[in-house]
């Protein structure tokens, strides 16, 4: 009885101290070891699987930001409606929108910074910005905004969800700001051509799961699915299939714990990414042929010269202004040689990335000036040139590379909202 005693106090002191020993750690780890990092340390959003537009941002609110030229971590109070669009209205595939006999609609479509990333309230985004600013400066219509932007959408994303839910808004206006998604997440992010962005992660799982299995189970284990691959008996007796990894992910990728999945691509293929890009800019352009248009290209904080040199230092049209971006061109076809035969990925990041963006600007404004020339209501802008041009003066208007402060936010805003008024003036 003693003996049996003496037993169970030991095996207690030994239970005793185990967990004193995982309280401690835990402690440990609440108290003093950094947190990892969420997606509003990296001005990311979540986003969910969406039929047709591949994916939405995650509904919910997003409560802050980082500046990461500041190191500032700053409170916002973004609420999104129940698809993830920043705006408060529901939206409807099918549901005409009550228009007012005096009210104009303008849909506003981009990526993440068109949506809102940076902004600390929905009525400090671009679409918010530019709405106050059509019903302040004048008083003969009512002017509504729907921001239809999406966090890492590429311009046929765009294209797609105009026609899904922008339909029922009878539009007048379509205002599109783009080009760092297209320039960024065919080649930089090696997604392929006209693939949208996480296209390799989900191919990889729907392939793996859904297509190539009888019975595909919801999830399983790192160790189950090998035991499938090496135990007959196992697999007889459960009726399962392995699941082979079919992932390939860029081993130059920054991230930390898991690789960025890609396919494939070789940077030569750049070249067929800005024709996409401007495929889908025409589509939009045959969406509502009734609408008046404004294409642009985001803005960077980068300097702008640093990507379009001499370009814009002249007059549009004139002979001066062809021949500076003739040559630009021709500067970054030869850059783009140097390196087309390399695999795509943050290796190689920069070249593709700037053949891609100043490219499909200077094509988007020649697409443009051949739309007006058919008698088109449309115009184009290089919204960058609306800040300073050295880095260092266009970094209050921007958290980080292509995300903008609520001051940047606002005068993006009012630029669209004066070129809409230039077009339709005041009665009185």
């Amino acid at each position: 009885m003693k003996r049996s005693m003496r037993r169970a106090v030991v095996i207690a002191v030994n239970v005793v101290a185990f967990l004193a020993l995982l309280g401690a750690i835990e402690l440990y780890f609440r108290l003093w070891h950094p947190a990892a990092a969420t997606l509003a340390d990296q001005n990311a959003l979540w986003q969910r699987f969406q039929p047709y537009v591949m994916h939405l941002t995650g509904a919910g609110t997003y409560d802050r930001w980082i500046n990461s030229f500041t190191g500032e971590l700053y409170g916002a109070n973004v609420k999104t409606n129940s698809l993830g669009f920043n705006d408060g209205r529901e939206l409807s595939y099918t549901h005409p929108y009550a228009k007012a006999p005096n009210e104009r609609v303008v849909l506003f479509t981009g990526g993440s910074s068109a949506w809102g990333v940076g902004a600390t309230a929905n009525d400090t985004t671009i679409a918010a910005r530019m709405q106050f600013h059509l019903n302040s400066l004048q008083t003969d219509h009512k002017y509504t905004v729907i921001n239809l932007s999406m966090g890492s959408w590429i311009a046929y994303q765009q294209f797609i969800a105009l026609e899904l839910w922008g339909e029922v808004f009878k539009p007048d206006w379509i205002v599109m700001m783009d080009g760092h998604n297209d320039a960024g997440v065919g080649c930089g992010y090696s997604q392929g051509l006209g693939n949208p962005m996480y296209f390799a992660t989900v191919q990889g799982y729907v392939d793996g799961y859904l297509y190539s299995t009888l019975r595909p189970v919801f999830y399983r284990g790192w160790i189950e699915n090998e035991l499938i691959k090496h135990s007959a008996a196992y697999r007889a007796i459960t009726g399962k299939e392995y699941v082979a990894n079919k992932l390939m992910t860029d081993e130059s990728s920054p991230e930390t714990g898991m690789r960025r999945q890609i396919i494939p691509t070789r940077v030569g293929e750049s070249r067929d990414i800005v024709a996409f890009y401007l495929k889908a800019e025409r589509a939009t352009l045959r969406l509502y042929p009734q609408a008046r248009y404004i294409l642009s290209t985001q803005p960077m904080v980068n300097q702008l010269t640093g990507d379009f040199v001499d370009i814009y230092d002249f007059p549009a049209g004139s002979p001066a202004r062809h021949s500076a971006t003739a040559k630009r061109e021709a500067a970054l076809e030869q850059y783009l040689k140097a390196y087309e035969n390399e695999m795509c990925g943050q290796k190689v990041y920069q070249p593709s990335f700037t053949y891609i963006f100043v490219n499909g600007a200077i094509r988007l404004e020649r697409l443009v000036e051949e739309a007006r020339a058919s008698g088109r209501k449309v115009e184009y802008h290089n919204i960058g040139r609306l800040f300073p041009d050295a880095r260092a003066e266009r970094m209050p208007y921007f958290i980080d590379g292509p995300h903008l402060t609520d001051k940047g936010n606002d005068v993006i805003g009012r630029f669209y909202a004066e070129r809409i008024l230039a077009a339709e003036p005041p009665q009185q």
